[in-house]
């Protein structure tokens, strides 16, 4: 029997925010290698901006596994 957590599949909205941070990160790379800034904000913007992506990347998935905890007892 599959598992129905491996059989659903995730919406194409549940990646943009990875997408973002994977850019985000890169624009701060090149920004910082180019010793530039694009769009008015420093590399270390960029970084920032990244960071904090993955932070609500990390706090959705943590929530995503509470849900699913709770609605198993």
């Amino acid at each position: 029997m599959k598992n129905q957590v491996a059989s659903k599949k995730q919406p194409i909205g549940h990646y943009i925010p990875r997408y973002l941070a994977v850019v985000l990160l890169i624009v701060g790379i090149v920004t910082a290698a180019l010793d530039a800034t694009f769009g008015g904000f420093t590399p270390i913007m960029w970084f920032l901006l990244a960071l904090v992506d993955v932070l609500i990347i990390t706090c959705h998935e943590v929530m995503t596994i509470r849900i699913s905890l709770e609605s198993k007892k």
